[in-house]
Formats: structure tokens, sequence, C-alpha cells
């Protein structure tokens, strides 16, 4: 294991977070309303967390460290009292704490990374600039995560292109398609718009049945245009809930959010930046 950034980087970093941490926990709670707001933000936090140990550190043991930092699972939370929920709020926020802060005092011990590009070798060269900013996204009816990210990506500078947003011209709606995708990344948002199950199943009551959440056909096919077109490393599929993923297609960025797309937009930056493209 070894060190992506400098020292002072990572700790400074690390500390940022850390200190997310502690405003997070002072945020006042007295309903359960104000609760759930609670532990949306403390969601989005570590998610935010993990994703950043993978990102600064070559390997992913200190995230995996992060992530199984979690106390004894509480059953039957719904019948405990408000104060009860807060408590174990807290300690879960606490724990996450002493683990970043454990890990900062660690950072001495753990070497910079010596790795550096082979400039002999041009698979190795430093990803040339991005000839558009354009960048397509694919999408379902999850119309948050697509306007989420579409702000997201005109906020660092890029051209995001949705397909019902764009002339009609006439066309049909392939035709369409194919003259807006002449971009040079795609995002996919696979979400769980669809429930499916085996026809042979058909005769069996609703709750026996063995379910599958799907995203919409028009999603799978562009999602597979894309990767034909670009290349899988210019294609990131963004997904959430238990929806099912292409069983066919290996070596594919994924990137999983859980309450909102915003746990996953550093990572989407550092993606962009390797395929070329100069991001704010």
């Amino acid at each position: 294991m070894a060190l992506l950034v400098s020292r002072e980087e990572a700790k400074s970093k690390l500390e940022e977070r850390s200190q997310k941490g502690l405003e997070i926990k002072k945020t006042q709670v007295n309903s359960n309303e104000s609760l759930e707001a609670a532990r949306y933000e403390y969601k989005k936090w570590d998610a935010f967390n993990n994703e950043l140990l993978k990102r600064i550190f070559s390997t992913d043991e200190l995230a995996e460290e992060y992530s199984h930092s979690m106390g004894v699972a509480v059953m039957r939370i719904g019948a405990l009292s408000l104060g009860e929920k807060i408590t174990h709020l807290h300690k879960d926020i606490d724990r996450k704490i002493r683990c970043i802060d454990s890990i900062i005092e660690r950072l001495e011990l753990i070497p910079l990374s010596m790795v550096s590009p082979d400039l002999s070798s041009s698979a190795a060269i430093i990803p040339q600039p991005s000839k558009t900013n354009k960048v397509f996204v694919v999408h379902g009816h999850d119309e948050g995560a697509k306007s989420s990210l579409q702000v997201f990506l005109l906020q660092i500078g890029l051209e995001p292109v949705i397909l019902h947003q764009q002339a009609d011209e006439g066309l049909t709606v392939i035709e369409k398609f194919e003259k807006h995708s002449d971009v040079g990344y795609a995002f996919i948002l696979l979400t769980p718009d669809e429930i499916a199950y085996l026809k042979s199943e058909e005769d069996k009551i609703d709750g026996e049945r063995q379910k599958e959440y799907r995203a919409r056909p028009n999603v799978i096919f562009e999602f597979g245009f894309f990767v034909g077109k670009l290349g899988r490393s210019k294609v990131c599929c963004l997904h959430t809930g238990d929806v099912s993923l292409p069983s066919d297609v290996i070596g594919m960025i994924y990137k999983k959010y859980n309450s909102s797309i915003e746990e996953v937009f550093y990572s989407i930056t550092k993606d962009l930046k390797a395929s070329g493209y100069a991001v704010a």
C-alpha cells in the first residue's frame, strides 16, 4: 500500500472529513424528521469518505478498514426512543471519526507511491486533452439523479447532452440519438425503474415470484451503444438500489450510490481528468 498524493494533501483532506463528521454530530436533532435529515447527511459523508480513501491510497485496504468500523447492529431500531436513535447515530459517527484519525496518525508510516509513467511506452503517456467538452447522459425515470448530474457537469465546465432536451428537427429517435452521440464520454444512469420476473413464474402469486429490478430497455440499448463506440474506459455506469447490472460487460466503470448521486461526484471528477477532460 502506498500514498497516491502527498502526505500533506492526504492529511488535509482527511482532517477536513473528520471535521465534517463533527459538524454533522453537532446538528440539532429534536424530531424524527430532523433525525432522518441527519442520517441522510451522515450517509453522504460516510460514502464520500470511503471513496476518498480508495482514491488517495494505492489499495483498498484502508477503505475496507473504514467500512468495517461499525458497531454491533441494532435490532428493532424502530422500537427505540428518539433519544436512543440519536445516541446510536452519534456513536456511528464517532467510530468513523476515530478510524479517520487513526489513519491520519499512520500517514507518516505509509510510503509515497513511486509509480511514474514510462514515457517510452505509448500506453503510459498521460491522456491528451479531450477534443470536446460534451458528455452524454443516458437516464431512466429518476429525474432527480439526472438533474443533479446535469448541474454538476455544468458546474465543472462540461456540456451534458440529454437527448430529450435536444431539438427534434424532424428526425426519428434513432437518428436524433446518432446525431447527438458525438461525445467523448458517456454516463449511464441505471436506476430500478422496472420490475421483471421469469415467464415460468407468471402463475405464482406476487409474493412468491423472484423479481428483478431493471433499468429501462432504452437505457440498456444506449449503454451498449456507447461501450461499442467509445470503449469501456469512456463509459461510466452510475447505479443505485438493487438494479440489475449487465452480466456480460466486464471491465466497466461502475459506481454505486445510495441516498444521493452526489456521493460519487469526487470519483467522477477523477475519472474525467484521467480521460483527458479539463474539469474545474
